[in-house]
Formats: C-alpha cells, sequence, structure tokens
C-alpha cells in the first residue's frame, strides 16, 4: 500500500506542512478560519473539542486526528468535563507554534495538505466539513512522531527547523495512511480501489503505465473477473467507469508534464496512449476545459511546444 500511495501522491503532487501547534492547560478556547482547503489538527498530548462550522463538536485524543475540508471556521477547545473559568485565546501571526498559557496538559498540532491543480481527485467524494480518524494501529509511531515535532519546533537547537519539516512530513504521511485505510469513513475513489483486494490489481496496472492502450478486457483479466463483473464493481467501488477513470489518470499526468516539463504536444499525446495530439487534446480540452497549449501558458507563461510537422 505504501508504493501505491507513492504513485498516486506523486502524480498529483501532493505535500503535507506542519503550520502551527499549541501547548495549553487548564480551561480554554480558541478558533480560527482556515485559508485552504485542506487543513488538519491531531493530539499529541490530552484531550480536545473541536467544532467546524457549528457542526456538533468531536471530542479528540493522543492521536486522533481531523481533517477540515473547506470549512469557514473552527473551534477547539479543552476536553475537561470540569467548570470553571475559560481562557480565550487566538494565534500569534508571527510564532507557527507557541504556548497559551495555563499548563502544558495539551498539545494540539495543525498543518495542512498541498495539492497541485487537478490534485482534487486525492478528496473526490470527501464531504462534510470535518472528517473523523481515529487513533488506530499506528498511535504509538505517530504519537513518538508527534512529540518529536512539538520537541523540535519549540526547540533552539541547531538545525531544529529542517529536523522539524522532517517530522512534520511523517506526521502527514502517517495521517494520509490512515485516512486511505479507512476506506468506509474515507468515500474517496482511488482509495477505495487501492483497498479493494480484487480492483487493485487493475487499478496498479493504470497508474503504472496510464499511456498503454488498456482494453477493458484486459484490466478485468488483471482483477480475474469477467469484463461485466469487473466493469460493474469498479464503478461502483471507484466511482466511474474503468476506461473514464482511465482517461481521468492520463489527463493529471499530462497536467503535470505541461506544468514541469518541456514537451511538444504530439509527444505527450504517444506517451498517454493516443494515436494523435488532435485526439489527446480533445481529450484534454473535454476533461480539463481548455486545449493543452492554453493550460501551459496559464501556468508557465509559455505556450506549449507545438506538435511536430
Amino acid at each position: 500500500m505504501s508504493d501505491d500511495l507513492g504513485t498516486v501522491f506523486d502524480l498529483l503532487e501532493v505535500n503535507g506542512v506542519i503550520s502551527a501547534g499549541f501547548v495549553a492547560g487548564g480551561r480554554w478556547r480558541t478558533g480560527f478560519r482556515p485559508d485552504v482547503r485542506l487543513k488538519l489538527l491531531t493530539v499529541a498530548r490530552g484531550g480536545v473539542r473541536v467544532s467546524a462550522d457549528g457542526a456538533d463538536a468531536q471530542v479528540m485524543g493522543v492521536g486522533d486526528v481531523v481533517v477540515l475540508n473547506g470549512c469557514k471556521s473552527v473551534r477547539i477547545e479543552d476536553a475537561l468535563e470540569t467548570g470553571g473559568l475559560q481562557t480565550t485565546f487566538t494565534h500569534p501571526p508571527d510564532q507557527a507554534f507557541y504556548e497559551a498559557g495555563g499548563g502544558d496538559d495539551t498539545v494540539v498540532v495543525g498543518g495542512h495538505i498541498d495539492l497541485a491543480e487537478g490534485g482534487d481527485a486525492l478528496v473526490e467524494g470527501l464531504s462534510g466539513p470535518l472528517l473523523y480518524l481515529p487513533a488506530g494501529r499506528d498511535t504509538e509511531r505517530l504519537a513518538r512522531t508527534l512529540n518529536h515535532l512539538v520537541d523540535e519546533a519549540m526547540s533552539t537547537r541547531v538545525a531544529s527547523e529542517p529536523a522539524g519539516r522532517l517530522h512534520a512530513r511523517l506526521v502527514i504521511l502517517e495521517v494520509l495512511r490512515a485516512a486511505i485505510r479507512d476506506g468506509e469513513s474515507v468515500p474517496i475513489g482511488w482509495a477505495r480501489g487501492l483497498l479493494d483486494e480484487a480492483l487493485r490489481p487493475a487499478l496498479r496496472a493504470i497508474h503504472a503505465d496510464p499511456g498503454r492502450s488498456w482494453r477493458l478486457e484486459e484490466l478485468a483479466q488483471r482483477s480475474v473477473m469477467s469484463r461485466t463483473v469487473f466493469a460493474e464493481r469498479f464503478a461502483t467501488v471507484v466511482g466511474k467507469p474503468p476506461l473514464a477513470y482511465l482517461t481521468g489518470w492520463r489527463m493529471y499526468a499530462a497536467r503535470r508534464a505541461l506544468r514541469g516539463e518541456d514537451v511538444r504536444v504530439d509527444e505527450l499525446a504517444m506517451r498517454l496512449g493516443y494515436s494523435t495530439a488532435s485526439a489527446f487534446s480533445t481529450a484534454f480540452r473535454r476533461e480539463v476545459g481548455e486545449s493543452p497549449r492554453a493550460y501551459r501558458t496559464r501556468f508557465t507563461g509559455h505556450e506549449a511546444v507545438p506538435a511536430a510537422g
């Protein structure tokens, strides 16, 4: 599964960044307005209550994670059941990680997941402003990584910043692994397909070689199914027919190439399984909404290299 995730993340250019965190104690409350679509919060110590866009609060303990999906406002407070004075605080704009005062019985770490253009496939099917991922079998490993991250974030030691970035990437990876494993709670098409033992070989084949002229029969054979059964199961689990999924995957590869490579349109067409530049351009326009040349110009300021001829 790790190799499968690596293939998906590389193509969709998924990057994670730990951007903030705080230590607090006693009775407290804070809130913020997310500035990106996908943010996450996880608890390294203690417990909290988190609510998004006014929905019922979710109680979180050590190792639990919530993914905030396009929400407008978030509220976090301690999970203590006792009454008493509650301290309200806001995040200092000049500090990525800070001590809110009142003690250190709670440590919350926040971050966001960066998606390149077209990377919405990573979360296609995700609904609701708050997705809760309870601590699971990797709780101890994630907790250790979080503790290292907190230690580096608040340290003045030499090289604490690059060490913190390393731990942050490990945290993001563990969070995404948990999300992919939880196929029922995270109804993401490609993730559910990779979790399906029968469909996984066909998806791996598409991901590994999107430029091959795959026929439905070939993909069905990879999954040891009849053509009809395979097509029905694939559409049900992944959310779209196999060849439509193949086309979408080709277009993700095309967008990445057009943003970062000096490649001719006809060469890219052949690489991705199209017999002519015209057929590729038509498919690209239908999927993306503009021509390959217009797409490259918009992202790089340079026109796509025309086809040879």
